[in-house]
């Protein structure tokens, strides 16, 4: 069987899955930017510091609402737990210095969750200038 062009454009595109919340106009403006600006953005929003101004806070806080929404986020303490508990268990059996690089890694991975949070208020001051 064969379908119409109508119908084949009216289908969701391959990157994005049917029932996402994927602002459309926020990735279509996210993705114009340039490599430097968004490393800057995110990099920024990872550990947990303001903008520069007000359009780079208005992108963060889309940047970050975008991963909030995603599963690794939302899943957070059921991965988080189980993976940190097994890593401190295999480093117990391996070298403590394994022990010490898996509660670093939990350590930064939990920073960057709450830095995810606080992306909202800490870019508040540059959101109300403009």
């Amino acid at each position: 069987m064969t379908s119409s062009p109508s119908e084949k454009s009216s289908k969701p595109s391959k990157g994005v899955k049917a029932g996402s919340n994927v602002d459309l106009a926020f990735a279509a403006e996210w993705n114009a930017l340039d490599k430097p600006t968004r490393r800057q953005i995110r990099r920024l929003v990872r550990i947990g510091r303001p903008q520069e101004n007000a359009h780079d806070a208005r992108m963060a806080v889309g940047f970050s609402a975008y991963q909030r929404s995603r599963g690794w986020f939302r899943f957070f303490w059921l991965w988080f737990t189980p993976l940190m508990v097994a890593g401190v268990i295999a480093g117990f059996a391996v070298h403590p210095i394994i022990i010490g690089m898996v509660l670093a890694a939990a350590g930064n991975a939990y920073l960057v969750r709450r830095a995810f949070n606080k992306t909202d208020w800490l870019n508040e001051p540059l959101l109300e200038e403009s």
